[in-house]
């Protein structure tokens, strides 16, 4: 019995390492472009989850959000946490912006809260319609306009 008790221990003690060191060594799919996190990202509220979508009309409660670097390269689409929440809606999508490195933000419309949030965060915020990938061909040219 005290055999069988101090097998289980060492092979509590020693999984628990094992499943440490794994969720350390865990690799995600496109890590090395998480890991590379831009700090001029753009985000843009989405209809769909692909760059022929539309822009959504509401930020807040946008389907999705797709994530682009500052040349605008695709990066992801993350579907929106808050699309269903009853309130709060704007703060939820915010941290989600904040975390994801997000300096521009676009969608058909922000709300007073929103806005607020955003600015509060250092994150721009633009109100367009039309479908993404246009879009982000004409913010990244803008942009090379600006800088030249």
């Amino acid at each position: 019995m005290k055999e069988n008790l101090r097998t289980f221990f060492l092979v509590l003690f020693f999984s628990t390492f094992f499943l440490q060191g794994k969720q350390c060594l865990s690799i995600t799919p496109n890590s090395d472009v998480d890991n590379l996190k831009s700090s001029n990202r753009i985000a843009i509220a989405a209809d769909g989850d692909s760059v022929t979508s539309e822009i959504s009309m509401r930020a807040g409660r946008a389907p999705y959000y797709l994530l682009f670097d500052k040349k605008g390269v695709f990066i992801k689409a993350i579907k929106n946490p808050s699309l269903m929440q009853g309130g709060g809606a704007s703060s939820v999508v915010v941290n989600l912006l904040v975390k994801e490195s997000v300096k521009t933000v676009i969608a058909g419309k922000f709300g007073d809260k929103m806005k607020k949030q955003l600015e509060t965060n250092k994150i721009k915020y633009h109100e367009r319609t039309g479908i993404i990938k246009e879009i982000v061909k004409t913010i990244v040219k803008n942009k090379r306009s600006k800088d030249e």
